[in-house]
């Protein structure tokens, strides 16, 4: 749901922002190239949105079940071989479930960790871990 509000204010942003440079360009005016970085910065922030697929895991580990929020551009397989690595520096006998996984939507991550930051289970160094009482509503 999220992400149907933040889409389009993306594109409505980057429609603008390309009127400007034209406009800009069209007049000769003196900032047109302080409106081109402007286009270009917005443009690489959504690249990074659509690259970056995320995933929602639920890891189970020595009794305890937690779950993990990321982006990669790597194939999930990778990712989670990476997140089983990092986790049994922690823990011995471990178990991760992939829960979900959506394409282009790497800018939800930020929204995710804000809205649910009172869930945060660090271990050790490593973030984006979270335990829910109940996931189900997360999901």
């Amino acid at each position: 749901m999220f992400n149907r509000v933040q889409e389009p204010l993306l594109l409505s942003e980057l429609v603008k922002l390309e009127g400007s440079v034209e406009i800009a360009e069209a007049a000769g005016l003196s900032c047109l190239e302080e409106r081109r970085a402007d286009l270009q910065i917005h443009r690489a922030q959504l690249r990074r949105i659509l690259v970056n697929s995320l995933y929602f895991l639920e890891i189970k580990a020595d009794g305890n079940t937690f779950y993990k929020i990321g982006i990669t551009t790597r194939s999930i397989e990778e990712r989670i071989a990476e997140v089983q690595r990092d986790v049994k520096a922690y823990y011995s006998d471990l178990v991760v479930n992939l829960l979900g996984l959506w394409e282009h939507r790497g800018n939800v991550e930020l929204y995710f960790k804000h809205r649910y930051k009172p869930f945060n289970y660090r271990i050790g160094k490593l973030t984006e871990y979270f335990a829910f009482p109940f996931v189900k509503p997360v999901l």
